[in-house]
């Protein structure tokens, strides 16, 4: 280069050659202020968090007497985990809202990149139609909806539905690829109404699988199964049973992980912080926080992890005490 013509020919001390290069739009990776240090260890901004049921509920009551099902598109309140961006989620990965449908409602179909699943908390008579396949959802089942998939909720009981979702929506966000689609008929219609389908896990099938699962001869989890998210490659999704009394071993993962009990109550320790939950509660436990469950009666956890998408990476790690 000509030297007449370089800009950097003259610089004689760093805090010009940093005026320099800044309209550049390079940084310096030897200043801490342009560049990502990392620390010694795993962390995370996320708080743990506790959503309960409980004052959840009434909210979703009280929204349903204000706005129905078909102008909300989704009548739902989400989880919010305070961090800097003030985006919903729970988890840097991870996000989950209560959603609410009355008898005779439905809700419109649309689609979306984000994989979806639904914890049914209250519900008889309700179906959700997911690419022209009507499945019952009712209480303790758990129904998945792949992203991509055309997807709409259908009220035929007598009692207001209740459910607890769980989307990928955070790292979706990140990626800058959330989009919302509407049906183009507004309503999807239905192709075939399923008795099987591999995106409807019943209570029933779960209870059996748990009925032949076998302890963790470590402690770290107590009688668990893995239901198949095969579809939905971003989220893993687990079911674990503790009876009433039972305590696991202490453990902590690199993974986001969120819980959500279908049955009983207890307490979670997540590092050193005393969760108590009940039925239909969610709460969260972020990267790298050692986690120890105890049934105070016979309870069943469901768990949303985001450890398959570090697994494929190759940065999955998991420690136990």
């Amino acid at each position: 280069m000509d030297q007449s013509t370089n800009p950097f020919a003259d610089i004689g001390d760093m805090e010009t050659f940093y005026e320099r290069v800044a309209p550049l739009n390079l940084g310096c990776g030897w200043r801490i202020e342009d560049r990502d240090p990392g620390s010694g260890g795993y962390s995370s901004p996320y708080p743990n968090a506790h959503w309960k049921y409980a004052e959840v509920r009434p909210a979703l009551d009280a929204a349903a007497k204000l706005i129905s099902a078909e102008d909300a598109g989704r009548r739902i309140l989400m989880c919010v985990n305070h961090v800097a961006d003030g985006k919903p989620g729970i988890a840097p990965t991870l996000f989950h809202a209560y959603q609410m449908v009355l008898p005779g409602e439905t809700a419109p179909s649309h689609r979306h990149p984000m994989h979806a699943l639904r914890v049914m908390l209250d519900a008889e008579k309700m179906y959700s139609v997911v690419e022209g396949e009507k499945m019952l959802m009712e209480t303790g089942d758990v129904v998945l909806t792949p992203g991509g998939m055309y997807h709409s909720h259908i009220h035929d009981g007598d009692d207001p539905a209740y459910w607890l979702d769980g989307l990928d929506a955070p790292f979706t966000r990140a990626l800058h690829l959330v989009i919302f689609e509407p049906h183009p008929d507004i309503y999807e219609p239905v192709k075939v109404v399923a008795e099987v389908s591999p995106f409807r896990f019943s209570s029933d099938d779960i209870q059996k699988m748990l009925d032949a699962a076998e302890d963790d001869p470590e402690g770290y989890f107590p009688k668990r199964v893995r239901l198949d998210t095969s579809c939905m490659p971003t989220l893993g999704v687990y079911v674990q049973r503790l009876e009433a009394g039972q305590k696991t071993q202490v453990y902590r993962t690199n993974a986001n992980t969120s819980f959500a009990p279908m049955q009983g109550s207890g307490v979670s320790i997540i590092e050193g912080e005393e969760i108590r939950w009940n039925r239909g509660d969610v709460f969260a436990a972020p990267t790298w926080r050692w986690i120890e469950h105890r049934a105070d009666e016979d309870s069943v956890l469901f768990t949303m992890t985001d450890a398959p998408l570090l697994e494929f990476a190759k940065y999955y790690k998991f420690e136990g005490s």
